[in-house]
């Protein structure tokens, strides 16, 4: 098995599961709406979430072909944008409940197909997930178009799992960020993770 498949396969569901516009407003939904009612919703955001990928895949691919010099680069790219999260994961102050009530109501403005293949090209974490994923794994990602495709839609399969997850649970995890020690306790993790993902693609 080739080393980076467990740093990548780490990264993904840690950048799908988190919070982050696409998850908060599928939770928002279910908890209205119930799954169902949100399905249509939830394959948007898979739609436009699966555009995103095949972009970051072909943008990368066409970049590590045509300007091999350019591919350290990106890797460190990757690398220092992993390290930055982690960081970042213990200095986000929680949301007012006010705040969270306006974020809600803004995820959900549109609950349809369409709104939800919107919601994807204004989600600055989903579009620099697809591009850091892309460039800092490229080497288990990309190197033909059929691998390029494969991966997104493998990507994109782990996104639907996410969006269908925080559907699913609706405001219990929401519940649970609300504890301390909860939050603490689950930045730890996420941030070691993140820490292995980017020691994993610096020692490549």
């Amino acid at each position: 098995m080739n080393q980076l498949v467990l740093p990548c396969l780490s990264y993904a569901l840690l950048m799908t599961f988190t919070p982050g516009p696409n998850n908060v407003s599928s939770s928002a939904l279910g908890l209205r709406e119930g799954y169902r009612g949100s399905l249509p919703y939830l394959l948007g955001i898979t739609s436009g979430f699966l555009v995103i990928m095949l972009g970051g895949g072909i943008f990368t691919e066409f970049l590590t072909k045509n300007y091999a010099a350019i591919s350290p680069l990106l890797k460190w790219v990757g690398v220092l944008y992993m390290a930055y999260l982690a960081i970042s994961l213990f200095f986000h102050s929680p949301k007012k409940k006010d705040d969270k009530g306006q974020s809600r109501r803004r995820g959900v403005l549109g609950e349809g197909f369409v709104a939800g293949i919107l919601l994807q090209f204004v989600n600055p974490k989903g579009i620099l997930y697809g591009v850091t994923i892309y460039t800092s794994f490229a080497p288990i990602l990309t190197g033909s178009l059929g691998r390029t495709l494969a991966s997104a839609s493998l990507l994109t399969a782990i996104g639907f799992a996410a969006v269908s997850t925080w559907c699913l649970i609706g405001s219990a995890l929401a519940r649970l960020f609300a504890k301390d020690s909860f939050r603490l306790a689950f930045n730890i993790v996420m941030a070691l993770l993140l820490a292995y993902s980017a020691l994993s693609i610096a020692l490549h």
